[in-house]
């Protein structure tokens, strides 16, 4: 059984004509809707600041609060953008990733797993700025939350989005607790990502070539991440993407729909097989991508829940 965190309230965050669309979110409830209506579906809560401010320091929380636009758009960076109801869209992303580490805790079941369907997504964004489409770090929250809050001791996070998670590295890049194993098409946007940039020995890169094929990205991913890491873990998270798909405009990796399924499979049978798995959704932006990304990913999630 897979415990999904979802609103509709996310149709409520309109972005326009942006890529971080309205649509992105249709396409996961369509998804969710058609193949997953028999799982369990939880309503996330509003983050508080207090919460928020695990890892964002409070002059920038308030000023996302206070520059909410009354009417139209804001801008909180070019590529991130506000509406007048996007607020709780950011506060419910937040506060059901963590929402789950609290259920975690709670029902203490060890091969529990869970899906944030949230918007919109969160790894670009620093502890004081917003970046990507996101303006809070809902995953690194939700991490931050569990190793302080909930005596998760060493934590994992393995993100497969196409885009380097710049916040999500820099945030815990000084924890020795919480790792970061990253594969993203590299140069490419944030900028960040190089192999060399290993924190206290707790991140790990696996840039990825211009055109990366599915050959090519099993084997980068063996050698820099899976036979990298050699900790035994108590939480795992993902950062799910899905814009490495070869039908994403926004990216230039060569991805087919298998290659989902095998990163979600491999990450779990290696770490994952007796601890908590808590997804939370990235990047993805061809509609039909995004489905038959997202389904493989959790297809697989719900065949480890049910073990």
């Amino acid at each position: 059984m897979i415990n999904f965190y979802y609103s509709d309230e996310y149709f409520n965050h309109d972005t326009g004509s942006h890529p971080e669309s309205i649509e992105r979110i249709q396409t996961v409830k369509n998804l969710l809707n058609n193949e997953y209506s028999d799982q369990n579906f939880i309503k996330p809560s509003l983050a508080s600041k207090s919460l928020i401010s695990l890892v964002h320091d409070i002059d920038y929380i308030n000023d996302i609060y206070e520059n909410i636009p009354s009417s139209g758009y804001k801008f909180f960076d070019p590529d991130t953008i506000s509406c007048p109801k996007s607020l709780n869209s950011y506060l419910l992303a937040v506060g059901g990733s963590v929402d789950a580490v609290k259920h975690i805790a709670e029902s203490k079941k060890k091969n529990s797993v869970y899906f944030c369907a949230h918007r919109p997504p969160g790894h670009h964004a620093e502890k004081n700025k917003a970046m990507g489409f996101g303006v809070f770090n809902n995953i690194a929250i939700s991490a931050k939350y569990a190793n302080v809050k909930k005596n998760f001791s060493k934590i994992l996070i393995v993100d497969f989005d196409v885009h380097h998670g710049n916040g999500t590295q820099h945030i815990f890049e000084d924890n020795k607790n919480i790792f970061y194993a990253s594969c993203h098409q590299h140069p490419f946007y944030p900028g960040t990502g190089d192999i060399s940039e290993t924190g206290v020995g707790n991140i790990f890169n696996c840039p990825l070539p211009t055109g990366c094929d599915t050959v090519l990205f099993r084997k980068l991913f063996t050698e820099n991440i899976l036979d990298r890491i050699h900790e035994n873990f108590d939480l795992l998270y993902f950062s799910a993407g899905f814009d490495a798909h070869k039908l994403d405009p926004l990216a230039s990796v060569d991805l087919e729909d298998d290659d989902f399924k095998w990163v979600t499979e491999v990450v779990i049978k290696k770490f994952a097989l007796n601890i908590p798995i808590i997804s939370v959704l990235e990047g993805g932006y061809d509609m039909k991508a995004l489905y038959s990304g997202l389904n493989n990913h959790l297809k697989v999630l719900k065949k480890y829940s049910d073990e």
